[in-house]
């Protein structure tokens, strides 16, 4: 097809790709979201938390502030490790983030 823009893969290889990361939710955020596990390109914390407000836009107002960002009765736990809503905390290939109310167990 003459004159179509056709991506050169020698080119498109060379994109740096976001780590894939899986973003599970308990309680409430999965109530309104509707799902209960999905995977988001991110390479912060930040940047899953605005994918996951376009992928889950009821979670907007509740769970997630109009920036992306978690309201104060929300946490993220990285990995099972530890806890975490600060949106600048990088992400790699594979983490998985759970999404859940601060007061959840107790």
């Amino acid at each position: 097809m003459a004159g179509a823009l056709v991506p050169d893969p020698a080119t498109a290889s060379n994109q740096p790709r976001s780590p894939r990361v899986h973003v599970e939710l308990f309680g409430v955020p999965r109530l309104r979201a509707g799902v209960s596990r999905l995977a988001v390109e991110a390479a912060d914390i930040g940047e899953a938390l605005r994918a996951l407000s376009r992928a889950c836009p009821a979670l907007l107002g509740s769970v997630l502030s109009s920036e992306g960002s978690l309201q104060p009765a929300y946490t993220l736990n990285i990995n099972g490790q530890r806890f975490t809503t600060d949106p600048a905390t990088p992400l790699r290939d594979g983490d998985s983030l759970i999404l859940l109310a601060v007061d959840v167990g107790g």
